[in-house]
């Protein structure tokens, strides 16, 4: 358990200095010994965070903390009841000050750094990780989970960017755990919602923009915003590491912060020269503000070179030299579903996370020159109850890049598994396709179908071993049943 320790009076400064506070209710010496966001989960002594949620208010929840040992409350609005209570006009933002003040702040005992875009966040963020990692301990925060010098830790897999009180409570452990340095991957769901507010970064990075969750943003201007606000969370001597490729991020305004740039197809900061992809990886020449060095990456596609210079740049900035980078992404380790290679032999079966039409147009266009003579077989679905204007753009760049296409379901949630696949169609405009919705029975057929020579990609699930169907996760592991799939096949 983390030992903290403050008071009621110095989190309202922090708030009036923030310009969120409207009032303040209760004795300044009040001690806070921790915080929470969730009633049932309140300690005695802690500070319970409220506001108007989508779907929940938390304000209908303070009487609950209190019973449970809440000593005040951070509010959007006075609640009727006996307990010192801090007004304020964003109470999410609040959270996150206030979970700062409070835990600690961690993001100022380590350098700090913040990767944001549609794709690419995890692969970049483990890779920055591991070069980082020649220099002292770091840590990684994201999609997989919390890594650490000794690995991920069990329990903390869940959403790319975690709540203000988790990420403050990961910080502050990390710091006790002696961590040098954290990478964390940041969603523009994280970011509008004003969940990291509490975070200094020295680092912003942006790997790219494209169509993904239009759903929430409204519309691409909107998207690009929330992922622009990472710029106000880096420290006003802090750098931002660019995407010089991506001219969305053109309209970025670094308001003094330093700027390092990366591209594979325009002058930049950090770029690669005399690239040749293989099925085992790439060789390139990485160059660093004119200096080269050889690097032969053990990473599939054309976009994992652009991961790659995006954690090469992060590492400069950190201070590695040039050689130190070349060698740390020549023994970089393969991430998680990320283009994860799970069979070879005697087809090639990989697994990738790519859930929107740009991932899916990337990782098919880096397969394609590696399947010949073989077919690529694409197995793919689109996510229940989530962004439905992205999912013919997915079909569409699977049409053309697949020679075999497996409609199937992805996470269904609480939509008509039915429904999706028709959406999905409609993208296909005509391209023949096979249409099995049960997941596991679609990987099962495609497996049995692969001819020596082929390359089967599931896309989608990546790293997942779930799948949500109403409102029940269950247990999915795509390894495990390729594993026992090609056993029964007698492939293995």
């Amino acid at each position: 358990m983390i030992e903290t320790t403050s008071t009621l009076g110095k989190v309202g400064e922090i708030l009036r200095v923030a310009g969120l506070l409207r009032e303040f209710h209760g004795p300044e010496d009040l001690a806070v010994m921790g915080v929470c966001q969730d009633s049932r989960k309140t300690r005695p002594g802690d500070l319970f965070l409220a506001w108007q949620g989508d779907s929940l208010d938390a304000h209908d929840f303070v009487a609950a903390a209190v019973f449970n040992g809440a000593v005040a409350a951070v509010v959007e609005r006075k609640v009727d009841i006996e307990v010192p209570q801090i007004i304020v006009t964003d109470g999410r933002r609040s959270a996150a000050l206030a979970a700062r003040e409070v835990i600690g702040t961690g993001s100022r005992r380590m350098f700090t750094v913040g990767v944001t875009g549609t794709n690419g966040k995890t692969t970049t963020a483990l890779l920055a990780r591991y070069l980082m990692g020649q220099k002292g301990p770091t840590a990684a925060i994201g999609t997989l989970g919390v890594f650490d010098e000794q690995g991920v830790r069990p329990g903390t897999e869940g959403l790319t960017t975690p709540g203000p009180v988790q990420v403050a409570t990961f910080l502050r452990q990390l710091v006790d755990g002696e961590m040098e340095a954290v990478v964390m991957e940041v969603s523009s769901h994280a970011l509008d919602q004003h969940r990291i507010d509490g975070v200094i970064f020295d680092v912003g990075v942006f790997t790219n923009l494209s169509h993904d969750h239009l759903d929430y943003h409204g519309d691409i201007a909107e998207y690009f915003e929330a992922k622009a606000r990472l710029v106000e969370l880096v420290a006003s001597q802090g750098t931002l590491v660019i995407n010089a490729d991506d001219e969305a991020w053109s309209k970025l305004d670094a308001n003094g912060r330093s700027i390092r740039t990366f591209a594979l197809n325009t002058p930049a900061d950090v770029h690669a020269e005399s690239v040749q992809m293989g099925p085992n990886g790439s060789d390139f020449m990485l160059v660093i503000d004119g200096e080269r060095r050889e690097v032969r990456l053990p990473l599939l596609a054309r976009f994992n070179i652009e991961n790659a210079l995006a954690a090469a740049a992060v590492g400069a900035v950190y201070g590695l030299s040039i050689d130190e980078i070349a060698s740390g992404l020549s023994t970089a380790p393969q991430v998680a579903g990320r283009l994860e290679t799970v069979a070879t032999e005697p087809f090639t079966v990989l697994i990738d996370f790519a859930h929107t039409p740009a991932a899916l147009e990337s990782v098919l266009e880096a397969l394609r020159p590696l399947t010949t003579p073989g077919q690529l077989i694409v197995v793919f679905g689109a996510g229940g109850d989530r962004d439905r204007m992205k999912r013919r753009p997915m079909a569409a760049a699977v049409a053309r890049g697949a020679d075999v296409v497996v409609l199937t379901s992805d996470n269904p949630r609480t939509e008509d598994p039915e429904q999706i696949l028709d959406d999905l169609v409609e993208g296909l405009k005509g391209k023949d396709h096979e249409r099995v919705v049960d997941r596991n029975d679609a990987i099962r057929f495609a497996l049995s179908t692969a001819q020596e020579g082929d390359t089967l990609l599931l896309a989608g699930k990546g790293h997942e071993t779930y799948q949500v169907v109403g409102d029940e996760q269950r247990p999915f592991d795509e390894r495990a049943i390729v594993r026992d799939c090609l056993a029964e096949l007698g492939v293995s």
